[in-house]
C-alpha cells in the first residue's frame, strides 16, 4: 500500500457561477461521520448507494445516503480503490495481486490476477484496471471476468479514467506524460504534460483534470493540451463536481492527506480560496446525495460534506 499512498491524493471540482467581487463560501457543514474501521480508501456511488473499499480490514461496505450500513462485503485485507455499475462492484487489492469482482445481490466473488492494480474504471463494457509494477494496463470482459487484452505503457500507470470517449492512464514516479488509449481500436497515445507525476486523472464536465506530485493540470481530452495549471504543494488526488454553498461560486476541492486538509481554489485565477479541516488522511471522494464524502486514510471514517 505504500505504493498508492504515495501516488494518491484527491481533487475535488465544485463548480457554480461566480460573480466578481462575490462574497468567498463558508466552509461546508460537514453533517456526517461514518465508522468503517481502519483506513478506507476509494469511493463510488452508483444506484443509492456509497461502496467504500476499507485498506486494513478487508471490507467492502455500502452506505445509503444517511450513512447507514446496508451491507458489508468481506473481501480480503488491501481493499481499496472501487468501480461500480448495474451488474458488478470491482475492487483492487495491490498487495495480493488483485481485483476482486462482486455480484451486487448475491455477493459472490470473482478473484483475477493483476499484478499490484492500482486503480479501476469501467467502459465499453470492460473493467480497465492499472498495474504499478508491471506497467500494464489490463481489460477485463464485465460479465465473464476473463482478460482480453492488456497493454504495456510503462511509468508506473497508476490513477485511469474515461473522458472523451478514451481511456486515459495517468503515471507515477519520475514519468511526465499520459496515455490515452482508444477502447474501440486499442490505439495508444502518448501526451506529454512536462511535469512529474501525473498520477490521478478524472473527467469532469468533459475535461481532464490531473493531480501531480505539486499540482493540478486541466487538459483537453481532444488535443492533449494544458488548459490549466494550478499549483497547489504536497499530496494530491482525485477530482469530481460539487456544488458551492454560496450563491454559485465556483472552486476547485483539492484534499490534502499529508495535512487532512481540503484546499478551495478559484480556476479562473488560480488562487487558494481557503482550506477547511477534513478526516486524518482526507484521500478520496465521491458525490452522493448531494454532499461530498471523503475517506479518511490515516483514520477510521467516511465524512459528509454538504458545500
Amino acid at each position: 500500500m505504500r505504493r498508492l499512498v504515495a501516488t494518491i491524493v484527491v481533487l475535488v471540482v465544485v463548480v457554480a457561477s461566480r460573480a466578481a467581487n462575490a462574497k468567498l463560501p463558508e466552509p461546508p457543514d460537514e453533517v456526517t461521520v461514518v465508522e468503517t474501521g481502519r483506513a478506507p480508501c476509494g469511493l463510488a456511488a452508483f444506484g443509492g448507494e456509497l461502496w467504500v473499499g476499507v485498506y486494513e480490514s478487508g471490507r467492502v461496505l455500502r452506505l445509503d445516503r444517511a450513512g447507514r450500513v446496508l451491507r458489508r462485503h468481506r473481501v480480503g485485507r488491501w481493499a481499496c480503490q472501487v468501480a461500480v455499475d448495474e451488474r458488478a462492484a470491482w475492487v483492487t487489492r495491490d498487495n495480493a495481486d488483485e481485483v476482486v469482482r462482486i455480484e451486487p445481490r448475491s455477493g459472490r466473488l470473482t478473484r483475477i490476477r493483476i499484478v499490484s492494480p492500482l486503480d479501476v474504471t469501467l467502459a465499453a463494457g470492460s473493467a480497465w484496471v492499472t498495474s504499478f509494477t508491471t506497467g500494464m494496463v489490463t481489460r477485463i470482459d464485465a460479465q465473464s471476468g476473463r482478460s482480453s487484452r492488456s497493454w504495456r505503457v510503462g511509468g508506473h500507470p497508476t490513477g485511469i479514467a474515461v473522458c472523451g470517449g478514451q481511456i486515459w492512464v495517468g503515471h507515477g514516479r519520475s514519468a511526465t506524460w499520459l496515455t490515452s488509449i482508444d477502447p474501440r481500436t486499442g490505439r495508444t497515445r502518448r501526451v506529454d504534460v512536462v511535469v512529474r507525476n501525473p498520477r490521478m486523472p478524472q473527467c469532469i464536465d468533459g475535461e481532464l483534470w490531473v493531480t501531480t506530485e505539486n499540482a493540478a493540470l486541466r487538459v483537453s481530452p481532444r488535443t492533449g493540451e494544458i488548459l490549466g495549471h494550478f499549483q497547489l504543494g504536497t499530496t494530491l488526488a482525485e477530482a469530481g463536481p460539487a456544488r458551492s454553498g454560496i450563491g454559485g461560486a465556483r472552486a476547485i476541492w483539492v484534499t490534502n492527506k499529508e495535512r487532512s486538509l481540503v484546499h478551495r481554489i478559484d480556476p479562473v485565477s488560480g488562487h487558494v480560496v481557503d482550506s477547511f479541516p477534513a478526516g486524518a488522511g482526507a484521500l478520496a471522494q465521491a458525490r452522493f446525495g448531494g454532499a461530498v464524502w471523503i475517506s479518511s486514510f490515516a483514520g477510521t471514517d467516511v465524512r459528509r460534506f454538504v458545500p
